[in-house]
């Protein structure tokens, strides 16, 4: 299996809950894939941009001229061609990082992960599965904002056909256990891990 690791977590590593999270559950689907194959986006170390009216119209005319090796297309090349996708990412400002939209700007290429048909969108990605791991300090509730976006994006834009979302909420409430959160949320993690 051909695991892409999206690492939208600023924090640095021993500190972030969400990459916690997201090493149980890498730890689990290892034991149960022995043979997988990963890709790594630390999205901190990678700064992408985001699209600007130039880049945006200089990556328009590669795309138009079939330009898809270029190295500007790389992110979009390794989304494209994943068998499961693993996104890592806290709960800030009611969504995420803005690193993470930013590489979804980048991954959303016409031609090598979407075309359209009949003036509609078709996904070219080759993922079954989409998991998306994240913490939160307060209950995200009906406030899914991050996970509802990348929920409709990879699934009716990009073709990803399961989304999956664990997530460790209200770890900085007064009355909370947070290691007790965290550790339940690693549970259901592990638990997916065995199902993919």
């Amino acid at each position: 299996m051909q695991v892409l690791l999206i690492d939208a977590c600023p924090r640095p590593q021993g500190i972030s809950r969400t990459r916690r999270l997201g090493e149980a559950f890498l730890q689990a689907l290892k034991a149960y894939q022995p043979e997988l194959q990963m890709e790594t986006l630390r999205l901190d170390e990678m700064q992408l941009m985001p699209l600007t009216g130039e880049s945006e119209a200089r990556r328009s005319a590669l795309i138009d001229a079939g330009r898809l090796d270029e190295n500007m297309f790389a992110p979009a090349r390794s989304f494209a061609s994943a068998e499961l996708i693993v996104v890592c990412a806290p709960y800030w400002d009611f969504a995420f990082p803005a690193s993470l939209k930013t590489l979804i700007e980048h991954v959303c290429v016409r031609t090598l992960t979407f075309t359209y048909q009949n003036d509609r969108p078709v996904g070219l990605c080759r993922a079954e599965n989409l998991v998306y791991l994240t913490t939160s300090g307060s209950p995200i509730g009906e406030d899914n904002w991050g996970g509802n976006y990348l929920r409709a994006v990879t699934g009716r834009l990009l073709g990803v056909k399961q989304f999956h979302q664990i997530s460790a909420e209200g770890l900085d409430l007064a009355d909370a256990d947070p290691e007790a959160i965290l550790s339940a949320a690693m549970e259901r993690a592990r638990a997916l891990a065995a199902t993919l």
